[in-house]
């Protein structure tokens, strides 16, 4: 499966204690979703595989429940934990020092996306050189420094999210001709996105962007996600 046909725009990565502890999280995403969220990834460092595997099953639980409410299709990404990626049969997102992305696409079932972060023009070149298929997605990171993760390199800014969003999309998978929507890797930008920050994004190739307290500690998480792709979209035309 390629990321082609998904809605990158807004893509929510959840954080249980942004969100008020991991009980609260699902209703979070079920609100950010009917908001207009189209990609979620479940994050959570702190659980062991068995609870992260309980939790993760109720966040997709929420989405497929807004889907249905809205008629979207909106894919959940797990982050790092492959085993309960292929358990329940979600996609899987992982960093540069988590598995090894060939070790986790080889296991990963063909039908399930594998994300990527990227931090920098070398790691963009070994994804897209690499043996085997080359990530779906990428999350170019970080576009400015954040709170929310703080073992990442040095901020890109807009400009070098935008070098690596275009360096991406030239990629060719096997098979694919140019103009061909399944050829390209698709990328978000994560870190420092705002309702401030959102439109300088937005002028560049990216796809869509990744947001965590944005959304994660609005007190109307539906009206936020609605904001933020407003913006976008303002900005995009």
């Amino acid at each position: 499966m390629s990321g082609a046909g998904v809605d990158w725009r807004l893509y929510l990565v959840t954080d249980p204690n942004l969100g008020g502890g991991r009980e609260a999280v699902p209703g979070i995403v079920h609100e950010a979703v009917l908001g207009g969220v189209g990609v979620v990834q479940v994050r959570d460092k702190k659980c062991d595989d068995d609870e992260f595997a309980t939790h993760a099953a109720a966040v997709a639980e929420s989405v497929a429940r807004a889907c249905t409410e809205t008629g979207r299709d909106v894919p959940v990404f797990v982050n790092d934990r492959l085993d309960v990626a292929r358990e329940l049969g979600l996609h899987l997102h992982i960093g540069q020092r988590d598995v090894p992305f060939a070790a986790a696409r080889a296991a990963l079932p063909d039908g399930l996306m594998l994300g990527l972060s990227i931090e920098s023009d070398a790691q963009l070149a070994a994804a897209m050189t690499g043996p085997g298929p080359a990530p779906d997605v990428i999350g170019v990171s970080p576009v400015w420094s954040t709170a929310t993760k703080t073992d990442t390199a040095d901020a890109l800014g807009p400009e070098g999210a935008d070098r690596l969003a275009r360096a991406a999309h030239s990629y060719r998978r096997p098979g694919g001709v140019p103009g061909d929507a399944d050829a390209g890797i698709r990328a978000v930008g994560i870190g420092g996105v705002t309702p401030l920050t959102v439109a300088r994004l937005a002028a560049t190739e990216l796809d869509g962007v990744c947001v965590v307290s944005s959304i994660m500690a609005a007190p109307d998480p539906r009206a936020a996600a609605a904001n933020l792709l407003a913006r976008w979209d303002a900005a995009r035309r």
